[in-house]
C-alpha cells in the first residue's frame, strides 16, 4: 500500500482555511498546538475523519508517532502562518524527508501584521528571538531601518524596548532613541486582535499578548556608515594618536578570523578601532571594549554613536579583574594590558573555547618576548607576525616608517583525534 503523505497545514491567526474540511479528509490524526486545538474544537462538523488530536510538543515524541502511525493512517500538522518559514516545517523535512510531507501554507504572521501597519517589508531583517540567549544580540536591530521580531515569552516587545533603551543609555545615544518606533502587531485574525505603534519608552511600560509581531522602525540608522572593511584613522575618533593604524588593523581583522555571531573582548580599547571594525564587518557580532581610562571611554563613546555601531559595549574598567563581569569571548584582542600582560593572558586563555583566537599587538620588544611564552605555556599553538609599514604619498610624499609592530596569535586547540 502506497504511504500516505502527512499534510502540514497553516493556520492563519485563530482562522481556518476555507477548504480545512478537503486538507483533513482521511486525516485521523491532527497533531496541534494547544491554541489551534481549540480553534479545530470550535467546528466540530469539519473533522468527520479525525480520531485523535495529539499535542504537536514535544517536537521528537510527535515524530515519533508520525513515523509509527503514517504507514496506516492519514496524519496532519497544524501550524501557525506558513510553515516553511520560521516554523516546524523545517524540523518536519529534516527528520521525514521532504517527499513524505505536503505544504498547504496559509499567510503569515509577517504578511498579516505589515498589511495591518501599511509597511512594505521586503526590504526589513526578519530576525527571530525564539530561545535566544545574550540580550546585546539585539544591538543588531538598530544597524538597520527596519526590523521585522518573531517573539517568544522572555523576548517580549517590552523587554526588546527596554533593552534597546539600555543600549542607546550605554553609548550616552539619547537622541537615537526620540527616532525609533516600535509596532506590535498581537493576536493577529482572532478576537483579541490589537495594533498600536509607540516609542520604546512607551513600549517598555507595556504589557503585550505573546502571540505577537514586531515592526521596529530606526529612520536614525540610514545615516550609519555603511558595511566593509577599510575604516581609516582620520575617520575613527581618537586622541594623542592612541589608535591601531589602518595596516596593522587590517593584519589583526585577518589573524582574528571573526564571523557572525561571535562574542569579541577588545582589551585595552584605547579608541576602539578594532572593536568598530569588526562591529561594522560583522553586525551580529557583538564586542566588548575594555578600557581603564575615563578619556578613552568618552572617545568609544562617541565612535558608537557616530558609526551606529551598538553592538559594541563599552567597559569601564581594568583587566583581568573586570573580565570576571563579562560572558566568555570566541575571540580576545590585547591592545594593551596595563602592566598585566600575564595575568591578561592566563585569564583569556583559560575561558577561550577550542578553536577560540587570541590575538595582541606589541610595540616594546618585553611585550613581543614575553607574549609568546605566555600564550604557549596557557596551551595555545602560537605564531608570531612582525610588521613594519612605510608610508608615502605619490607624487613627491617623503617615506613616513611607522613603529614596526609585533602581532602575536594564540589558537586553543580543539581535539585533533576525530
Amino acid at each position: 500500500m502506497k504511504e500516505r503523505k502527512v499534510r502540514i497545514i497553516g493556520i492563519r491567526g485563530c482562522r481556518l482555511p476555507r477548504d480545512i474540511g478537503r486538507l483533513l479528509e482521511g486525516c485521523t490524526t491532527v497533531f496541534s498546538s494547544s491554541r489551534l486545538k481549540e480553534v479545530l474544537e470550535g467546528q466540530p462538523g469539519i473533522l468527520p475523519s479525525v480520531l485523535r488530536i495529539l499535542p504537536i510538543t514535544p517536537v521528537d515524541a510527535m515524530i515519533g508517532e508520525i513515523r509509527r502511525l503514517q504507514a496506516v493512517e492519514g496524519c496532519a500538522v497544524l501550524a501557525s502562518g506558513d510553515p516553511l518559514f520560521f516554523g516546524i516545517g523545517r524540523r518536519l523535512i529534516s527528520a521525514l524527508g521532504k517527499e513524505k510531507l505536503e505544504f498547504h501554507p496559509a499567510i503569515s504572521a509577517i504578511q498579516a501584521a505589515c498589511a495591518r501597519l501599511g509597511i512594505p517589508w521586503d526590504d526589513a531583517q526578519i530576525i527571530s528571538l525564539h530561545g535566544r540567549k545574550g540580550s546585546h544580540a539585539l544591538a543588531g536591530i538598530l544597524r538597520h531601518p527596519k526590523s521585522i521580531i518573531l517573539t517568544d515569552s522572555k523576548n517580549s516587545p517590552d523587554s526588546i524596548a527596554r533593552r534597546l533603551l539600555e543600549i542607546l543609555e550605554e553609548a550616552k545615544a539619547r537622541d537615537f532613541q526620540d527616532a525609533i518606533r516600535i509596532h506590535v502587531a498581537e493576536d493577529l485574525d482572532c478576537p483579541g486582535e490589537r495594533v498600536r505603534s509607540m516609542d520604546l519608552a512607551q513600549a517598555a511600560a507595556e504589557t503585550f499578548s505573546p502571540l505577537n509581531i514586531t515592526v521596529i522602525e530606526t529612520p536614525c540608522s540610514r545615516r550609519m556608515q555603511g558595511r566593509g572593511i577599510g575604516m581609516s584613522e582620520q575617520e575613527i575618533g581618537h586622541l594623542r594618536g592612541l589608535i591601531t593604524k589602518d595596516e596593522i588593523r587590517a593584519v589583526v581583522l585577518h589573524k582574528l578570523r571573526l564571523a557572525q555571531g561571535i562574542l569579541l573582548w577588545d582589551i585595552g580599547a584605547g579608541s576602539g578601532s578594532i572593536s568598530l571594525e569588526a562591529a561594522r564587518l560583522f553586525p551580529d557580532i557583538t564586542a566588548f571594549a575594555v578600557e581603564r581610562d575615563g578619556e578613552m571611554q568618552a572617545i568609544i563613546r562617541g565612535n558608537i554613536r557616530k558609526f551606529g555601531l551598538f553592538n559594541i559595549v563599552p567597559v569601564d574598567g581594568e583587566a583581568p579583574g573586570i573580565l570576571n563581569s563579562l560572558p566568555a569571548p570566541e575571540r580576545v584582542f590585547i591592545g594593551g594590558s596595563g602592566g598585566k600582560l600575564a595575568p591578561v593572558i592566563a585569564h583569556c586563555a583559560r575561558v577561550l573555547p577550542p578553536w577560540g583566537i587570541m590575538v595582541a599587538t606589541a610595540i616594546l620588544d618585553s611585550t613581543a618576548r614575553d607574549a609568546p611564552a605566555l600564550m604557549h605555556d596557557a596551551g595555545l599553538k602560537v605564531d608570531i607576525s612582525r610588521i613594519a609599514v612605510v608610508r608615502r604619498r605619490y607624487p613627491g610624499g617623503n617615506e613616513h616608517k611607522l613603529n614596526e609592530i609585533t602581532i602575536i596569535r594564540g589558537i586553543k586547540m580543539g581535539d585533533t583525534t576525530n
